[in-house]
């Protein structure tokens, strides 16, 4: 007589099954819709209450001219221009409000979170995910900038899928992974200034796994790898006193 099969554990608390009829449905799902769920309701509810501060006011004005047909004119003080447009087709697609303005920035702040959900399960964990995104949605950073008509909102969803696109390249190498980041970055750099400090850290980041790499290879001469690591350690603060 066979043995009957006993049903198998879950391997972790999230693969719990929540109801019985629908098995595939699991702890760890339910999370996610909650966390989404709930970033689209604290995004979006009241999101034109709010009167609209100087900050958004230099922001709504060039992008009701242009949605009204009078023509953009870059100015850095406002940053831009991916924003302007993005409010003038909000305008265009919901007419021209409070809400319209804001729109675009609660649609990439809701992104970001789901992003972190999904993106990076691989270097957190599927919990480490889970809390990441938890963290993003209740974070008063994101909640407030994620309701205001400014560049923060983009800005947090470009830095999550660039440091995503570091990672996995790092990882696995594929060139699809560099035309993410490359295509990121230009929206980046569409956006706001923020754009040069974000590649000036990854460019840091990367030079401290290239230091790490290279010297931790079999050098035929242990004093030209400690020549190496002398020079390089020395030229930044020397290029840094030629520009004085």
């Amino acid at each position: 007589m066979d043995t009957p099969l006993l049903p198998s554990k879950p391997s972790t608390w999230l693969d719990r099954t929540i109801i019985t009829f629908f098995p595939n449905l699991n702890l760890e799902h339910l999370l996610v819709a909650m966390i989404i769920f709930a970033a689209i309701i604290s995004r979006f509810t009241n999101i034109g209450l709010r009167v609209m501060s100087h900050d958004e006011v230099n922001h709504v004005v060039p992008s009701y001219d242009l949605y009204m047909g009078r023509g953009y004119s870059h100015d850095p003080v406002t940053h831009g221009p991916l924003q302007f447009h993005l409010m003038a087709v909000s305008y265009f697609l919901f007419g021209d409000s409070d809400v319209a303005s804001r729109i675009p920035v609660a649609i990439f702040s809701i992104a970001t979170i789901v992003f972190v959900l999904f993106g990076f399960r691989r270097f957190l964990g599927r919990t480490g995910a889970l809390l990441a995104g938890f963290f993003f949605l209740i974070s008063p950073y994101m909640l407030f900038y994620g309701r205001y008509t400014r560049n923060e909102s983009y800005v947090a969803l470009y830095g999550v899928i660039m440091l995503y696109a570091v990672l996995h390249y790092l990882e696995r190498g594929k060139h699809s992974t560099l035309y993410l980041y490359t295509a990121v970055l230009a929206l980046h750099f569409s956006t706001k200034e923020t754009s040069f400090i974000y590649t000036a850290e990854i460019l840091i980041f990367l030079a401290l796994i290239f230091l790490k790499d290279v010297t931790q290879q079999a050098w035929k001469k242990i004093a030209n790898r400690d020549i190496f690591i002398l020079v390089t350690i020395t030229a930044p603060p020397c290029y840094l006193l030629a520009l004085h």
